[in-house]
């Protein structure tokens, strides 16, 4: 999902969607197709076209499939304003959406006290560390675009979680299924990532893991039901919570009078959309930094694993209220060195025991990394990158850290955001070559065209 460009305002662009049929415009000239996704394709080649645009977003055919073809379409058709009951309950200016968070993880039976950050750290590194933004004082309680950038990415964030656990899922299916948004996924080039259409690539994965079973993370099926349900709340805030996003990207927000009631309607679309995927705070992040083997003849083989939490809240001098890297024995079992874990279960510690059960954990890497164990010089705490992308001029993988701040408003780059190069010889970081040669072995089968 991108900005409009010259070549593709020639393609097909969605003007109205009804019940039954899509009303679109080619070359000035509106025509009317029956709302199927069969016909729309059918149409699409007669016209040579290989895009589609909708509400200023590009679609290429080829990553749109039965499993998105409904939402898009119903999102093509939506009214992008609040939905009317969330309106009708604005979260003023108190803590009173955090402690709503709290009920839900209570609900989840996590158990938290009225802390902000005993309640934030259920939502593990990738999400809390935006709502953590979102309580400094000096930052992120000012009512500007700034703390509208940090709300946006706490729902960013979390979408993207999503999609990771899933496509971590299609990276162990055999033979590995050929999808159009996942090619796109892998190939996105410099700032495309900041605007990839999450939403499909969580709806594609989902339906191609569920022919096989109801995946490592059941919930979120029932939270899809509710996300591509025209008749529930939470369609009409993801429609929301992105179309704010877009319009901050692009700079069409002014801090005017009305934006202090903007900023309260987003952080009400905000606290709905996390209470509605509380469900991951069943769910642990670890990094295994390294494992090693710890055995005598005639005793059990103990597998130490070098582990970090994902969720503690780490200081600048790098240790948390938990310590450092921890240490774990497991007999007879080990996992994935330098690979960072979805466990199932809020205890680490448990969850670690219960590795002998290979459906307790999930890989999330290579599609999330932990810099500091693959540094030359090593360091306390993990360091977490997320995949970004792939540079086709230079062959070089991209990853951008976790906690780093969205650039809008056509602003320069923020200078404290920090990014990863994976090039097939890194000189800097050379235990980089290793995983340079993972990601090509890993995404080459997932491509349908040529990056």
């Amino acid at each position: 999902m991108s900005e409009p460009t010259d070549s593709a305002k020639k393609s097909i662009v969605i003007q109205e969607v009804t019940e039954d049929s899509i009303n679109v415009l080619v070359d000035g000239v509106s025509q009317q197709i029956q709302k199927k996704l069969d016909v729309l394709q059918e149409f699409m080649e007669k016209q040579a076209a290989k895009s589609l645009q909708s509400a200023n977003n590009i679609y290429n055919i080829g990553s749109i499939t039965n499993a998105n073809f409904g939402y898009l379409m119903g999102q093509a058709g939506h009214d992008k304003a609040l939905p009317p009951v969330l309106a009708q309950n604005i979260i003023g200016a108190d803590d009173g959406w955090i402690k709503s968070l709290g009920r839900e993880l209570v609900k989840q039976g996590v158990s938290v006290s009225n802390q902000p950050w005993d309640i934030f750290q259920n939502y593990d590194w990738l999400i809390q560390a935006f709502l953590q933004k979102m309580m400094s004082p000096d930052v992120g309680q000012v009512k500007n675009l700034r703390r509208l950038s940090f709300m946006a990415e706490a729902y960013q964030a979390s979408l993207r979680f999503l999609c990771y656990i899933q496509l971590a899922q299609i990276l162990q299916i055999d033979p590995k299924p050929k999808l159009g948004i996942v090619s796109d996924f892998i190939q996105m080039e410099g700032a495309e990532y900041l605007e990839f259409d999450y939403t499909s690539l969580l709806l594609v994965t989902t339906d191609e893991i569920n022919k096989a079973g109801p995946g490592f993370m059941p919930e979120i099926n029932d939270f899809i039901k509710d996300l591509t349900d025209k008749d529930q709340d939470l369609f009409g805030t993801a429609i929301y919570l992105q179309d704010q996003r877009q319009k901050l990207l692009k700079n069409t927000i002014a801090e005017d009078d009305k934006f202090p009631a903007l900023l309260d309607e987003y952080l009400t679309a905000l606290a709905y959309w996390l209470r509605c995927i509380s469900f991951v705070a069943n769910y642990s992040l670890v990094s295994i930094k390294d494992i090693n083997l710890d055995y005598r003849l005639g005793t059990a083989k103990n597998f130490i694993h070098r582990y970090g939490e994902l969720h503690s809240v780490y200081n600048e001098g790098g240790s948390s209220a938990d310590g450092d890297y921890k240490i774990k024995s497991i007999t007879d079992t080990f996992t994935f060195s330098k690979s960072v874990l979805l466990l199932k279960g809020n205890s680490v510690s448990t969850s670690m025991g219960d590795l002998k059960d290979p459906s307790t954990a999930l890989s999330l890497s290579p599609l999330v990394i932990d810099q500091s164990v693959y540094a030359e010089k090593s360091t306390q705490t993990p360091e977490i990158f997320y995949y970004a992308g792939y540079l086709k001029t230079k062959r070089q993988y991209h990853y951008a850290q976790y906690k780093n701040e969205l650039t809008y408003g056509g602003k320069g780059e923020i200078t404290s955001n920090k990014y990863i190069t994976v090039a097939s010889q890194n000189n800097d970081q050379s235990k980089l070559d290793d995983l340079f040669e993972q990601l090509g072995e890993i995404f080459e089968p997932l491509k349908i065209k040529a990056s």
